[in-house]
């Protein structure tokens, strides 16, 4: 009997390029429902600060699961169900399904570090911590740091970006704990785990300057071609989008160039 090769699962097929950015988040790096996010264009931003630059100094891979917290790319599959978005230069907004369609070095940030072999690495959370104590929220994060550094990540290349502002509403607020104390109370659990072994983006600070921000809250407006910001999602004021989240990632590709 002829011996057949045994088949390669999602599980183990970690067949990936080396990139110089690896970037993982939640909702605002990738949601399938969402295609006017800070995610989308960062994507394009990236894409045009690298696409003159040699390979693999020239590439990037990012990777966002809505409602996810680090612990969720570290050791819980929890979330695992939800759609995994993969951006890179060729694709802005590729839904790569969700549990085991999703290879370990798509949703896990071990493998994924291993598979890469990013010279930086860029990651945002938050959002989905604003109802944790401080203490739950600097564990996770020193734990997501400590992974970052076990691979040999230097503080100068490790970047941990902390929440924004919340967006404007159309009609009513539909995240209530969302609002500047609590996210305050976030980034300071970040700021203390981060301390000097990575490089903190403050998100408030970020968009303080933002000609968007009205008093505190970033204002919606809809970006050309790019849809999600206004219509259904007009009630939204934790997920920050349309020109808000353009201006949010340029600032953030300002800060990795």
């Amino acid at each position: 009997m002829l011996g057949l090769a045994p088949a390669v699962s999602a599980e183990t097929a970690c067949d990936v390029p080396p990139v110089d950015l690896l970037v993982i988040g939640d909702s605002q790096t990738g949601a399938f429902w969402g295609s006017s996010y800070y995610g989308n264009f960062l994507q394009k931003c990236l894409s045009d600060d690298f696409k003159n630059k040699p390979k693999p100094r020239g590439s990037f891979a990012i990777y966002g699961r809505g409602g996810t917290q680090p612990s969720h790319w570290l050791s819980n599959g929890g979330l695992d169900k939800i759609s995994t978005i993969q951006r890179d230069a060729e694709n802005n907004h590729k839904n790569i399904g969700a549990n085991d369609q999703v290879p370990l070095c798509k949703r896990r940030l071990k493998p994924m570090l291993e598979a890469h072999r990013p010279r930086r690495v860029l990651a945002f959370f938050g959002d989905n911590l604003l109802t944790a104590s401080d203490a739950a929220i600097k564990g996770q994060f020193e734990m997501l740091i400590k992974t970052i550094k076990d691979y040999g990540i230097g503080a100068q290349d490790c970047f941990i970006m902390t929440p924004t502002y919340e967006m404007e509403i159309m009609k009513k607020r539909n995240v209530a704990y969302k609002n500047s104390a609590n996210t305050l109370k976030v980034t300071n659990a970040i700021k203390d785990a981060v301390g000097n072994k990575c490089r903190l983006i403050n998100g408030l600070e970020l968009m303080k300057g933002s000609p968007l921000l009205n008093s505190t809250l970033l204002r919606r407006i809809q970006s050309d071609g790019m849809a999600g910001c206004l219509g259904d999602a007009g009630n939204d004021n934790i997920h920050v989008c349309g020109e808000a989240a353009r201006d949010l990632a340029d600032r953030v590709c300002g800060i990795l160039e």
